[in-house]
């Protein structure tokens, strides 16, 4: 089944889990941007990467995730909130990585880490991308700023777009981190072996690695939601300031934006824009 999230606990070892697939999400993003090769290849883990920040805490709030990179792709963003609404784009849409490029395409960089409550950032955090998977700069950034004990595992594949994280409860005891690090250490498939069948069966796959019943406690159904408005736009072009958009309705006859996620349309008359400025 394809668009959907399972969240809950390992009782046995005092760990929270959730487990996503959101080919779903993938498809349509890749229908409106025309995303491929390694460019779609991180927007698909930098989605799942926002929702699982977003997903593992109980406020309800958006976490939106900002790579900026010295490779080709350059930049990438992507949002999320707890429950799976998830957007996201790449600046450069076909970027096809070097085989050996373990970045797949984004390079050396900086990791932006942002939460927000409703339209209100709440909470920034960044931290240097190295040359390493996303999967790795991501764990890197949750020990940096969280500090709690996380295991992720990513695979992407024509079919699927599947992850799971494994996180530490505050009151783990140390014995169960080390049993549960060396589980892990233990298992010997491929993230996408692990969930080319699906997360149902990826699923079954880590409670006999694990040895532990994975305890569900919320399900549902992750999908690709845009914000943008004609609101939202017009508020971009009130800052752009009365001179510079009178300049461009003087130019174009009227000012027109697309947004970034969606590519849906938008377009300004005369009699629109000179009432902002009223």
């Amino acid at each position: 089944m394809h668009n959907v999230y399972h969240l809950g606990i390992l009782p046995d070892y005092h760990f929270k889990f959730l487990v996503a697939d959101i080919k779903g999400v993938v498809s349509e993003i890749t229908r409106r941007l025309g995303l491929e090769h390694s460019s779609l290849l991180l927007v698909s883990k930098a989605m799942l990467g926002a929702f699982f920040i977003a997903g593992m805490v109980k406020e309800e709030m958006t976490v939106s995730l900002q790579l900026e990179g010295e490779g080709k792709i350059e930049r990438i963003l992507t949002y999320s909130d707890r429950k799976g609404h998830i957007r996201g784009y790449a600046k450069n849409t076909s970027i096809e990585a070097k085989p050996n490029d373990i970045t797949s395409g984004i390079g050396k960089g900086i990791l932006k880490v942002t939460r927000w409550n409703s339209e209100k950032r709440i909470h920034q955090s960044m931290t240097e991308m190295q040359q390493a998977s996303f999967e790795a700069n991501l764990m890197k950034y949750i020990d940096e700023s969280e500090q709690l004990l996380t295991f992720l595992s990513m695979g992407i594949g024509k079919n699927f777009a599947s992850g799971v994280i494994f996180q530490a409860l505050g009151d783990t005891p140390d014995d169960l981190k080390d049993k549960m690090l060396n589980k892990l250490s233990e298992m010997n498939f491929y993230p996408q072996e692990l969930f080319q069948n699906g997360i149902e069966n990826a699923m079954t796959e880590l409670e006999k690695a694990l040895g532990s019943k994975l305890e569900i406690l919320e399900t549902g159904v992750p999908v690709f939601q845009c914000s943008c408005s004609l609101e939202k736009i017009k508020n971009v072009i009130s800052t752009l300031g009365k001179q510079e958009a009178f300049s461009i309705l003087e130019e174009q006859g009227k000012i027109e934006m697309t947004c970034e996620f969606c590519r849906e349309q938008y377009a300004l008359d005369p009699e629109e824009v000179h009432l902002l400025f009223m």
